[in-house]
């Protein structure tokens, strides 16, 4: 029985899955494991061998109190009032792995407020973007670029794994690697056949395409572009791989590292209303 679990172990190895997915295979394979332990004490106690049986019983229990909890973990993201991991936790020494941490906590990363201008009388509004698998993969690459040159940190916020362990099981949330949003150096919107399309990088030399804007707030682009001159005014990048406390470990998961913007827009002016105002 344990080979056969041994065997479909070594195999998820090859799978590339998420840590919750993986987390909650491994806990069926586990209870489904246990319950031959109870096989096992009971032909001990068919043969005769009260002890051994009586002692396969108490692990069989013991088993099946740890896989409660993580079924109730992995699997509804609830914690049980009769969990008692942080106590055996604390008496035993079992803390998450920390990290060297030299100086203080890193500062704050440069080009967070960082705006295509000063907007006063126009009107900001989100955008609803659109991301392609190319798209995810030029980010991903202008994020490593912007790493080498010094200008983000993917490194939770210079916190160790004792603290992130600490901040997320305490929250309740994952901590993301990029732990606050970083201004792109360089945005801006390209319109292509009927469609708004974003392109940013360090410089205007090294720009990728980001994404397609497929709204302005609630209205679709294409009627917006009817309607209005639309510009974009910031544009951030979030999320990327994060951090999440487990039961009694720090768990780590990898996510694409997304994008936020802010457009601006203003009413089409027509052709004599921009004569006029250039004439003044």
């Amino acid at each position: 029985m344990f080979s056969i679990i041994g065997i479909i172990n070594s195999y998820l190895g090859y799978i590339n899955m998420n840590v919750k997915i993986k987390n909650q295979v491994y806990t069926v394979l586990g209870t489904v494991g246990n319950f031959y332990l109870l096989y096992v004490a009971y032909r001990f106690f068919a043969n005769g061998f009260y002890a051994r049986g009586a002692l396969f019983i108490l692990a069989f229990l013991a088993l099946v109190y740890f896989s409660y909890l993580n079924v109730l973990y992995y699997f509804t993201k609830k914690t049980s009032r009769v969990d008692f991991s942080p106590f055996l936790e604390k008496k035993l020494g079992m803390k998450p792995k920390e990290e060297a941490v030299s100086g203080k906590h890193a500062a704050p990363n440069p080009g967070f407020v960082q705006t295509n201008g000063l907007f006063n009388q126009e009107k900001l509004m989100p955008a609803v973007l659109e991301m392609k698998p190319l798209h995810k993969r030029n980010l991903k690459e202008v994020v490593a670029q912007l790493e080498a040159q010094n200008y983000l940190k993917l490194d939770y916020g210079g916190l160790s794994e004792d603290e992130i362990f600490r901040e997320t099981r305490r929250t309740k949330k994952h901590l993301n690697a990029l732990k606050v949003p970083v201004a792109l150096p360089f945005f801006e919107l390209v319109p292509r056949a009927g469609e708004l399309v974003l392109f940013g990088g360090l410089n205007p030399i090294q720009k990728k395409e980001l994404a397609i804007v497929r709204k302005v707030g609630l209205m679709p682009v294409k009627s917006a572009l009817q309607q209005y001159d639309i510009f974009v005014a910031t544009a951030v990048i979030n999320g990327g791989p994060f951090k999440f406390a487990g039961r009694t470990t720090l768990m780590q998961e990898e996510h694409d590292f997304e994008l936020g913007v802010q457009l601006v827009y203003r009413e089409k002016q027509s052709p004599a209303e921009t004569q006029t105002r250039r004439s003044h």
